[in-house]
């Protein structure tokens, strides 16, 4: 009998488990999800220990549903998360970190540096500054990185915002039907100004 309490693989241990506890969709879609650049169904099957037919037909499921992208390279189809599943994950993150009230005061803030970025170098966004750079001018170049990521951030931030009480379960009642016959629930998809025209 061996003196180590544990001969075996660490990891081996952990992807037992995770075996145990998951089912093959799940594992699926979790190593898809970890998955950044287009990767072959049997790729994602190793990582997943699933079957290369189980894998994907699960990759086609969760391609259908959106949250796979498809590249068909003609001697097959790979895989990758789709871009607007990262942007949903990240909107539920902000979701659940911040209030509404700190996304309103953390959109004001994103614009009020583009702004100061739009002033510092008299244009009106990092494309432009990009054109009149001289390839030596670091600073430059890293303020364009800078204001790009500013401008990503407000995106989602926006986007974020405008699905803060949005609840696709929601019945609407009577209550939401104004006197003259147009619908309040939809805010300013009703038409209506948006609270953030600053």
């Amino acid at each position: 009998m061996s003196n180590h309490l544990w001969d075996g693989d660490v990891n081996e241990s952990v992807v037992e488990e995770w075996k145990t506890e998951t089912t093959p969709f799940e594992r699926v879609k979790e190593v898809l999800l970890a998955t950044t650049s287009h990767q072959y169904a049997k790729a994602i099957a190793e990582r997943a220990r699933v079957s290369e037919p189980s894998a994907r037909k699960h990759l086609n499921t969760l391609a259908d549903a959106g949250v796979a992208e498809t590249d068909d390279t003609g001697q097959g189809i790979r895989y990758k998360r789709s871009r607007e599943t990262i942007a949903m994950n990240r909107i539920q993150d902000l979701h659940a970190e911040l209030t509404k009230a700190e996304l309103v005061d953390g959109i004001r803030d994103l614009k009020g540096k583009i702004n100061a970025y739009q002033e510092e170098y008299d244009v009106t966004d990092p494309d432009d500054l990009a054109l009149e750079l001289e390839a030596d001018d670091g600073e430059g170049w890293t303020a364009i990185s800078r204001w790009k990521s500013l401008e990503e951030n407000l995106k989602l931030a926006q986007a974020a915002l405008s699905l803060y009480d949005f609840d696709p379960d929601h019945e609407r009642d009577d209550s939401s039907i104004r006197a003259d016959g147009s619908d309040t629930t939809y805010g300013s998809f009703a038409g209506e100004s948006s609270d953030l025209s600053a």
